[in-house]
């Protein structure tokens, strides 16, 4: 599956560019995540209706919306480093990406 690019050529409000229109709150960067189970939690602006993630690259996986936060839960995964990129969208195309966030399960 083709990874989403940002969609280019859309204009952003000045009071948008101060904040990034999706991030990854947690895991933090570095952070050692525990099995057997976690949570990713990313912060999207209100005018997002969706939120994906991508684990190490691989393919984007739906969050689910709850008080104002997206949240994704990840089980089953190998000890060792790790990486997460969040996308949001606004209708079907790609609003923005995250940066991409490193962490390591113990």
């Amino acid at each position: 599956m083709a990874k989403p690019k940002p969609h280019a050529g859309a204009a952003t409000p000045a009071a948008q560019r101060s904040r990034p229109a999706v991030r990854v709150e947690y895991p933090q960067e570095g952070e050692a995540v525990a099995p057997p189970a976690y949570t990713f939690r990313v912060a999207a602006l209100p005018e997002a209706n969706s939120v994906e993630v991508s684990v190490d690259g691989g393919d984007w996986r739906p969050c689910r919306e709850s008080v104002g936060l997206w949240w994704f839960d990840w089980a089953d995964y190998a000890p060792g480093p790790h990486s997460l990129v969040a996308l949001s969208r606004v209708g079907t195309s790609v609003c923005a990406l995250s940066e991409t966030r490193k962490f390591h399960v113990a």
